[in-house]
């Protein structure tokens, strides 16, 4: 469970999601509770944008912690850092979705989808890991390893002027893999249709 687990109901449907609506950033909370050192890893499937987020995605000295526009100026996804130690825990991403719509060439379909897998690197858990989406309108994300007080891997917004915390939930899925080498074991394709505004986890494939 991600570390603000409360917030509106979540659900698994299609209908009218108002952070998609309102929203100009989503986080997603990769959670477990057993195993060690989880790595995670998100890359967009669309817009096609280059490159992937998380652990040893990227260069030995930052690694994996965001995908950019060419010069770096504009942020499309960061990672909130690595846990390593927590056999509860949670690692995440944050997508700016005002970014992403002046993506040149546009968003096609008006639906981003993104790739969200993991592998364990310490000890693997049996439990299913579950990602949660939250939402936030307006403000600036915080790194929470950054805050003062607030141990952490995830984000803050405290200067939203509105949040949406867990509004979605996957049923979960058991993560096996170990290797290193390649993408890891996706746990769930996101698609955020923003004509349609919902936000859908496909957890079958």
């Amino acid at each position: 469970m991600s570390p603000l687990a409360f917030g509106i109901g979540k659900s698994r449907g299609t209908t009218f999601d108002p952070a998609v609506f309102y929203s100009n950033y989503l986080v997603f909370y990769w959670n477990w509770s057993d195993g060690k050192d989880l790595d995670i890893i998100a890359k967009f499937l669309s817009p096609n944008i280059g490159g992937e987020c998380g652990s040893r995605r990227g260069p030995l000295s930052t690694p994996g912690n965001q995908i950019t526009n060419g010069d770096g100026s504009i942020v499309y996804m960061q990672w909130g850092g690595d846990n390593t130690e927590d056999t509860e825990g949670w690692e995440a991403i944050y997508i700016d979705i005002a970014a992403l719509k002046q993506v040149p060439g546009g968003i096609p379909n008006n639906t981003i989808e993104l790739d969200l897998r993991a592998i364990w690197y310490s000890e693997v858990g049996t439990n299913p890991v579950t990602i949660t989406a939250s939402g936030y309108e307006g403000g600036t994300m915080l790194l929470e390893k950054d805050t003062p007080n607030v141990p952490g891997f995830g984000f803050l917004n405290p200067t939203a002027n509105s949040s949406y915390i867990d509004f979605k939930e996957t049923n979960g899925k058991v993560l096996t893999s170990t290797n290193r080498e390649d993408s890891g074991q996706r746990l769930t394709r996101v698609l955020i249709d923003l004509s349609g505004l919902n936000l859908r986890f496909i957890e079958d494939d």
